[in-house]
């Protein structure tokens, strides 16, 4: 008898109940359809593939969404539609199936579905008795151990097929997420096993965190790399445009559609689709997005004819999207099929041990970029970054650090001093006197305007303005030490009446 078998029929002695019937499964690596796994319960020629393009079938919804899921009416027609019929019939014509995520320890990811077969009763006293942990243990054990056997020894239909991601891309990798945590090594790890899938990516973290260099590099070291990537800011753009940016538009499709034009979408072909910030999509696109995803087809606006793309998506968003659920503002059923893989970039201050790293690399790549002669950092200033919680992230660290380059006198080196003033604080220090509204001209003009919109602008014009100063007027400069391309940062000077030099 199999040794899942045994575990299982082992644990319902224990619990004076029938052993259910079992399977396990688990998604291919296109991410299109779920795989039984040899070896851990029915015999593999009996059970069928599940397509995951549908989270009406219970182990798809359970494997997206990570939470046990219990069909009691498994047989009736409603569940038949859904493709139930012939693993019912694998399982020995269980009436009800419990389908049960299985994660993976380091990740805390579901990456597999355990399936149990028997009547509604059985599976509920078994789902609730005393030996529940311990059944989920032997099974996220032997899981673990297929996963370890399968990469050490290959069966015979993947000798001589070549990895996802080579040595090469490894090494890529590493040079482009720079750090020596554990934190930045499983970041890394994560990247490269995101990249090696062909499944939905759902990249979270704080604003800053470069979310979008993870994503650029998902697709870099993938199967994809030699096609486009192709990345749209939702909250970038008005949301009345999104449909016609992502689907493209026909002449005459709306007001200013002078031409027609082809989509993200179609440029993605082959490739792969990164939108930034999804939480900001809206409401009613959303619908239309999950029916690409599902169907990889679509329709242009203003045209008749649908379309197809074969594309990879990937997903970021700062914003948090179970409540933005909860909340109605978010479709559940878009969410569960965005987040098939889900990475997490952590904030820099939970990795300051890379600080100092990244800091050695922002100022090699300005001493490459301007040919300086930047030496490094003092132990008094390498203090303060460490000290530092950067509610910026990393885009607050690099961008410190391209200003702090610019202003090195003759020594070469970035001290204390040439740091304080740019380190934004949180709370002002022990003693020192908090600001007041009328503290300067720029508080005046903000508190007088009872437009948020206006005073926005008023800030933004500041900042370009004095950035513009400090580099004398050069746009490239100011760009770059603000984060935003310089196209964004002309049309911003052409907006306010603001002069500098290419």
């Amino acid at each position: 008898m199999e040794l899942a078998a045994v575990a299982l029929s082992v644990i319902g002695t224990l619990a004076q109940a029938p052993a259910p019937a079992m399977a396990c499964y688990r998604p291919d690596a296109a991410g299109k359809v779920l795989l039984p796994i040899a070896g851990m319960g029915v015999a593999m020629a009996r059970l069928p593939q599940i397509g995951m393009s549908t989270l009406e079938h219970p182990a798809v919804y359970c494997l997206v969404q990570g939470k046990a899921c219990l069909v009691t009416d498994a047989k009736s027609s409603l569940h038949a539609d859904a493709g139930l019929g012939s693993l019912v019939a694998a399982m020995k014509a269980a009436p009800a199936l419990l389908s049960i995520p299985l994660r993976d320890r380091e990740r805390n990811q579901a990456v597999a579905v355990l399936i149990l077969g028997g009547t509604a009763d059985e599976l509920r006293r078994f789902q609730h008795s005393d030996e529940w942990s311990a059944l989920l243990d032997i099974f996220q054990r032997l899981l673990a151990y297929a996963r370890q056997r399968e990469q050490t020894q290959p069966d015979a239909t993947k000798r001589g097929k070549p990895s996802a991601t080579t040595d090469g891309d490894a090494r890529r990798v590493e040079e482009a997420l720079v750090g020596r945590s554990v934190v930045a090594r499983r970041l890394r790890a994560d990247v490269i096993a995101a990249a090696e899938s062909q499944m939905s990516v759902l990249i979270t973290g704080e604003t800053g965190v470069g979310k979008d260099h993870a994503a650029w590099l998902i697709h870099q070291v993938s199967p994809r790399r030699s096609k486009a990537f192709v990345p749209l800011n939702c909250a970038a753009i008005a949301p009345d445009l999104i449909a016609a940016e992502l689907f493209g538009a026909a002449k005459g499709a709306y007001t200013g559609a002078d031409r027609s034009r082809p989509g993200l979408v179609a440029a993605a072909d082959g490739g792969t689709l990164f939108l930034d910030e999804i939480g900001d999509m809206p409401l009613p696109l959303q619908g239309t997005l999950l029916r690409l995803l599902n169907e990889k087809r679509y329709r242009p606006l203003g045209e008749v004819e649908e379309r197809s793309s074969d594309f990879r998506l990937i997903c970021a968003t700062h914003r948090p999207l179970p409540e933005l659920v909860r909340q109605g503002q978010f479709r559940e059923d878009l969410y569960f099929r965005i987040r098939q893989l889900s990475l997490s970039v952590p904030a820099l201050r939970e990795r300051r041990a890379d600080i100092l790293v990244l800091a050695e690399h922002a100022i090699a790549q300005h001493n490459r970029e301007q040919h300086a002669n930047v030496t490094g950092l003092s132990a008094e200033a390498g203090a303060l970054l460490i000290a530092h919680d950067f509610p910026g992230n990393v885009r607050e660290l690099l961008t410190l650090i391209q200003v702090a380059c610019e202003r090195v006198d003759g020594t070469g080196l970035i001290d204390a001093d040439g740091l304080r003033g740019l380190l934004v604080q949180d709370k002002p220090a022990e003693g020192t006197p908090s600001s007041s509204p009328d503290a300067s001209p720029l508080a005046d003009s903000l508190m007088q305007t009872t437009s948020l919109v206006q005073a926005c602008e008023i800030f933004e014009k500041k900042v370009i303005a004095d950035r513009l100063k400090h580099f004398n007027g050069s746009r490239l400069r100011a760009a770059r030490s603000l984060g935003i391309p310089r196209r964004t940062l002309a049309h911003k000077c052409k907006k306010f009446g603001l002069e500098g030099t290419p």
